[in-house]
């Protein structure tokens, strides 16, 4: 017999859902059990009748027999409710004054507790403000070291969601724009007018010092790493939440600082190296370039500096954050390379969905998260796959009632097919991200990664794998408990070739898999299932699972 069959209520249970005594779950089951049991049905009547029976002696007997009362009885709860109250009022004063006259009669006890607590205070308080003492510490000096050095023009680059700049900071802080810039950097400048902070020397100490110093509520934190310090600075007020500052070891020179907006818009400042000076005994052509490199390009040449391309290792440390969200089994969110950034792109996503991969993402400085919680017009899951899912049919063919006979009637059937479609979804999801994964990194591409990107890549496919073959022997397990079937026409698999070859077959007997189970469970009326069906999904399922058992033994030895 399949656990999911139910069993007779008792008669303290029928009587209880007579009462309407019972929680919702329960009543709904009591519910669809009487709907198929004629015993439970008849001894819910005889309760009914009896209950009837009772009513009606207390009204046509006792009521009519019995004499009234001479008088109302006397109410005396408000009375002892007051009691209680007084005398639990002076037990809880008692109870506080007590020990409390007890302590101050005896200073030598609370003396030493009062300051211990104060030195605790004082201890606490220091540690919470040790980052921002140290912050304001390494500014103060990062500025005196900046002020020390001679000024010259500094070249750098402002990178924003949308837009690529390149600026000339001027000796005295006044900026050279360009000419192709002119209407993005006034609408960056805009933006960090509102958010006082200096746009004349974005990427600088004192820019980042004057803004935290207006701060009237700053969270900091230092990190210092191979070579250089990080600072970061966020806040709740003000148009700009968040600042990252970095600075060398060495000398304290600011190289890069990153600002998030309230608006959830970024900037990223980079400063870049100076161009090379025209040589004297350079050809008249050569100088000429020479001098395009180091004075402001014009509208039909521009000066940014040509952007590496995204790395397919950048592109696995992103999936691998939207694996640790589980946004990569049904989220439709889409991962690209392009040019010299990775795109994570997504439509019909949920606001605290979208906060929580922006959240991860966010230190990431070549990943553009491009969410909208907007439908697609045509709304299709990952690979064209529906979102919805697979239920059990309205139809009820002769496969079904076997089973149904088998389970104990119509409502055990609809609970075991969705328990059977529910781990059906699950096993299909894990087979999709499997696949993304080899299609996303072919041989070729996997040969050019590190040894620790490989292992980021070999636990991915381990913990997929490993989800899909415990729900590929769950419904295994059930489909043969409930066929009453032990038929194994299973054919030998010996993997070869690459992972991402065996990982194209997984994927094919997968969707084989449950396009059998939907045709022995999720019949339609008009739908003819021929008798061999359930051999054949028995035969199907324990061929999956090998499958997915020697594609895990694979994805271990690697």
């Amino acid at each position: 017999m399949s656990s999911l069959g139910t069993r007779h209520p008792s008669d303290e249970q029928l009587l209880h859902f007579a009462d309407g005594e019972m929680t919702t779950p329960q009543s709904e089951a009591i519910r669809g059990h009487l709907k198929a049991c004629w015993q439970c049905r008849n001894e819910l009547e005889e309760i009914e009748r009896t209950i009837s029976d009772c009513v009606r002696y207390r009204k046509v007997v006792l009521d009519t027999c019995l004499p009234p009362p001479p008088a109302p009885w006397f109410d005396i709860y408000p009375r002892l409710a007051g009691m209680d109250e007084s005398e639990r009022r002076q037990r809880l004063l008692s109870r506080v004054l007590r020990p409390l006259a007890a302590v101050w009669s005896n200073p030598r006890r609370w003396v030493p507790a009062a300051a211990t607590v104060v030195l605790i205070v004082v201890v606490v308080q220091q540690f919470r403000q040790a980052p921002s003492v140290q912050a304001a510490e390494l500014l103060r000096k990062a500025v005196a070291a900046a002020e020390s050095r001679p000024r010259t023009p500094r070249r750098i680059r402002i990178r924003t969601r949308t837009q690529h700049l390149t600026r000339v900071v001027g000796v005295s802080g006044t900026p050279v724009k360009a000419e192709t810039a002119a209407d993005s950097m006034a609408a960056l400048e805009s933006l960090f007018q509102a958010a006082h902070y200096n746009w004349d020397d974005p990427l600088s100490a004192k820019s980042y010092a004057e803004w935290r110093d207006r701060l009237s509520e700053k969270r900091d934190e230092v990190t210092l790493e191979a070579d250089h310090y990080q600072l970061r600075t966020t806040t709740d007020s003000g148009d700009l939440v968040e600042a990252t500052l970095r600075l060398s070891s060495q000398d304290l020179h600011t190289v890069a600082s990153t600002l998030q907006f309230r608006n959830r818009e970024w900037v990223e400042i980079s400063e870049l190296p100076d161009a090379p000076a025209p040589s004297q005994h350079a050809s008249s052509k050569e100088g000429a370039a020479a001098a395009l490199r180091t004075h402001p390009a014009r509208s039909d040449q521009p000066s940014e500096v040509p952007t590496l391309a995204a790395t397919p290792g950048e592109e696995l440390a992103v999936v691998a954050v939207l694996h640790r969200l589980g946004a990569d089994l049904g989220d439709p969110v889409e991962i690209t390379r392009s040019g010299g950034e990775v795109l994570v792109s997504g439509t019909g996503i949920g606001l605290e969905r979208q906060q929580e991969i922006r959240e991860e993402l966010r230190t990431m400085p070549r990943v553009t998260v491009r969410l909208s919680s907007e439908p697609s017009a045509a709304s299709p899951g990952l690979e064209g796959r529906s979102p919805s899912r697979i239920s059990v049919g309205p139809g009820t063919g002769r496969l079904q009632k076997e089973i149904e006979k088998h389970l104990g009637g119509r409502a055990a059937f609809e609970q075991f097919a969705d328990g059977v479609f529910e781990m059906a979804d699950a096993f299909m999801s894990r087979a999709y991200a499997l696949r993304r994964l080899a299609q996303r990194f072919p041989p070729d591409i996997e040969a050019q990664m590190t040894s620790e990107q490989k292992q980021t890549l070999d636990r991915l496919r381990r913990e997929h794998a490993g989800a899909l073959l415990e729900n590929v022997t769950g419904i295994e397990g059930h489909i043969r408990s409930a066929l009453d079937t032990t038929l194994d026409g299973t054919q030998q698999v010996n993997p070869s070739g690459p992972w991402q070859d065996e990982t194209e077959q997984l994927f094919v007997e997968a969707r084989h898999a449950e396009t059998m189970l939907v045709a022995l469970l999720g019949v339609s009326v008009d739908e003819v299932q021929p008798a061999e069906l359930p051999a054949q999904v028995a035969a199907c399922l324990a061929q999956l699972r090998k499958r997915a058992e020697n594609y895990q033994r694979l994805t271990i030895a690697r």
